[in-house]
């Protein structure tokens, strides 16, 4: 009996390792495939909106390793349950923790891709690993691919990883109240997150203050010998017809991220324009007017995507702009041209989510009031075509 019992003991120690080293490769193999995942991507948007299919097949991909782990680690005979080995169950966990981030190097392997590539013939001196699939679509743009390489890292922070957690703590590789690769996968794949939204942040800056900055330099706007205003500087519009440009760009990919992104571009926006009009040495009368015309117009348009830091900051620059010698009817001016503005303006401000219903605009006293005076709230928006102001003209 005994010489039986050391026969059998001896076969399940070999069951025992091949079951192992089975383990093992099937953990391998699915994480190089998940890594190559990204020479998969077309580009085309899922029917949820906001990511493409490479998240699903990454979470396919890995439900159907662990169903075939779950197969492998079936108890045998005359031994306990491989799931029941620490030494191995520590393993097990090793190897699901590498499976799951393999996912978030496909995506950053996916961006390194996007931020080489500079037209066709870049991409195709890349190696053939490093190179997309030939079914890419050639509409989108580099932006458009960015923001969809953030959707894919956010729907897998929000949906994927957590279905794969809840699959693999049912199998009993790990206690459900075990946070710990909860914890380290998901602060890996946040820290992925901020890095292509910094990119793709960093890639709008040259889009949006290309053409604007050059409207403030004290060598190109007579700051200190002006004539009255007679409209919102060109900036102002320019500003916003290109933030609306990359408004439509994000809302027909990604609809959660469009306040985040919108709000830091303007943070960027704030922290340029508000720097440059404290920059100037002097003003005089009507370029203090100016100045203030034009926050306030800035204010206007973006108040419903602003953050608490952008507010503030412009807020702070208005506060600073001299205002010794402005009149109740430079006031009334201000006023004025602020509601011409927004008559002639009113599809740019609906396109900036802008709702004259509950609008409570800024005062131009010092400061920001709670109103210009009266307000005509019965007074309907008519909408005009926009007209581009008139260049203001230098008493010299």
């Amino acid at each position: 009996s005994s010489g039986i019992n050391a026969e059998y003991g001896g076969t399940v120690e070999l069951v025992h390792d091949m079951q192992y080293l089975c383990v093992e490769c099937l953990f391998e193999s699915t994480e190089i495939s998940i890594r190559e995942l990204h020479t998969r991507e077309n580009w085309e948007i899922s029917q949820e909106r906001g990511h493409t299919a490479l998240p699903l097949l990454f979470q396919n991909m890995v439900l159907s390793l662990l169903s075939t782990v779950k197969e492998v680690m079936e108890p045998i005979r005359y031994r306990e349950t491989l799931s029941q080995d620490s030494g191995i169950n520590n393993c097990i966990q090793e190897k699901f923790y590498s499976v799951v981030i393999s996912f978030a190097d496909c995506l950053k392997d996916l961006t390194d891709i996007i931020e080489s590539e500079s037209g066709e013939k870049e991409a195709a001196t890349l190696p053939p690993e490093k190179t997309p699939s030939s079914n890419t679509s050639s509409s989108t743009t580099k932006e458009e691919r960015l923001v969809l390489v953030l959707g894919n890292c956010r729907h897998t922070i929000l949906t994927i990883i957590p279905t794969l957690l809840e699959t693999f703590k049912s199998h009993g590789y790990i206690s459900a109240n075990d946070d710990t690769i909860d914890n380290k996968s998901l602060e890996r794949y946040s820290t992925l997150e901020r890095s292509i939204f910094d990119k793709y942040v960093n890639s709008k800056d040259a889009f949006l203050f290309g053409d604007i900055l050059q409207f403030l330099e004290p060598s190109s706007f007579p700051w200190a010998y002006c004539n009255p205003p007679v409209a919102i500087n060109i900036f102002v519009q320019e500003l916003a017809l290109k933030l609306v440009m990359a408004q439509a760009e994000l809302h027909n990919i990604e609809k959660d991220l469009l306040k985040r992104i919108i709000g830091h571009l303007l943070e960027n926006v704030t922290v340029k324009v508000c720097g440059m009009i404290t920059k100037v040495e002097r003003f005089c009368k009507n370029g203090a007017l100016q100045a203030r015309l034009d926050i306030l117009a800035c204010l206007l348009l973006f108040k419903n995507n602003m953050t608490s830091k952008c507010k503030a900051t412009m807020e702070d620059t208005l506060n600073s702009i001299p205002i010794n010698d402005i009149s109740t009817e430079d006031e009334a001016m201000l006023t004025l041209l602020l509601d011409r503005f927004k008559l002639e303006n009113s599809v740019l401000l609906s396109c900036l989510d802008y709702s004259p219903e509950g609008d409570k605009p800024f005062s131009p006293g010092h400061g920001t009031g709670d109103s210009f005076g009266r307000r005509r709230s019965q007074k309907r928006l008519v909408k005009t075509k926009p007209i581009r102001s008139p260049p203001l003209q230098s008493n010299i």
